[in-house]
């Protein structure tokens, strides 16, 4: 019997470098096998270019730990980030439904909407201008004409590029607004799920007569992750070590990233 009714990650960042927390995704992986919901909430790597990315081991390797995480699902969602929106069809292959930007529907019982969360910076206007434009560049194509060495050249540059442009920024103008949450609340959504901004939070939204819940996630680090269960209709965030989890006491409030910390947005 497994030990939650469903689970939700996202933004593990992972690469061949990063050792620790791909030895973490699997022990992860390992615990949650068999759990009948769960969701990817994006980021899951720090770049992919496709289905080239099957042909090196580490490719391989995420895409059999995806199909681990979905093979006895019986709900299995993916919602993609800002880094690995080329991935779709993989997490197709693998046995996920793949969703293009959100997914809104029932998931273990309640309303939900599952997003990776960069939408829901509004106020970040220069970053949404690059998102809309970046998504709508023919990847499908230049994915099968750009060589496969090419590709990881390119993702590289470009991580490296935007290293540093997260939210350092305030984030009362630049990290997740209340706006966009109290829309979906105002539709119904009971849970709303997100990561994205590394900084974990929970709190409540007001949408007209509703109430919802967002439930903000954080990024992957060796010591362990904060990620969302869900067990008789409770969501909750909690922290997973390698080993076990542990309820993790969220603020109600995104909080201001260290200035000494290297994040990265797009």
């Amino acid at each position: 019997m497994s030990e939650f009714d469903g689970v939700l990650f996202s933004d593990l960042h992972l690469s061949e470098t990063s050792t620790r927390r791909c030895e973490l995704f699997e022990a992860f992986v390992k615990r949650v096998e068999g759990t009948p919901e769960v969701a990817c909430l994006g980021d899951l790597v720090e770049y992919w270019i496709g289905y080239q990315h099957l042909r090196i081991p580490h490719g391989a390797w995420i895409f059999e730990m995806l199909k681990r995480v979905a093979k006895d699902a019986k709900r299995a969602i993916w919602v993609p980030g800002n880094r690995d929106f080329l991935m779709n069809r993989q997490a197709k292959w693998a046995g996920f439904k793949v969703c293009r930007n959100r997914y809104e529907g029932e998931f273990c019982g309640r309303r939900v909407a599952l997003e990776h969360g960069d939408r829901f910076c509004t106020l970040d206007v220069e970053y949404q201008r690059f998102r809309a434009w970046f998504r709508r560049l023919p990847w499908t194509m230049l994915e099968y004409i750009i060589t496969e060495k090419r590709g990881h050249r390119m993702a590289l540059n470009l991580r490296k590029r935007s290293k540093g442009e997260i939210v350092r920024k305030n984030p009362s103008a630049f990290g997740i607004q209340s706006l966009p949450i109290e829309r979906l609340v105002f539709r119904g959504a009971e849970v709303i799920v997100c990561g994205h901004v590394h900084t974990p939070f929970s709190r409540n939204y007001q949408g007209a007569k509703n109430i919802g819940r967002l439930h903000v996630m954080g990024d992957w680090h060796d010591d362990g992750a904060v990620v969302c269960t869900v067990k008789d209709g409770e969501f909750k965030l909690q922290h997973f070590d390698g080993d076990r989890f542990t309820d993790f006491e969220a603020p109600e409030q995104q909080e201001l990233f260290s200035p000494t910390l290297d994040r990265a947005q797009v």
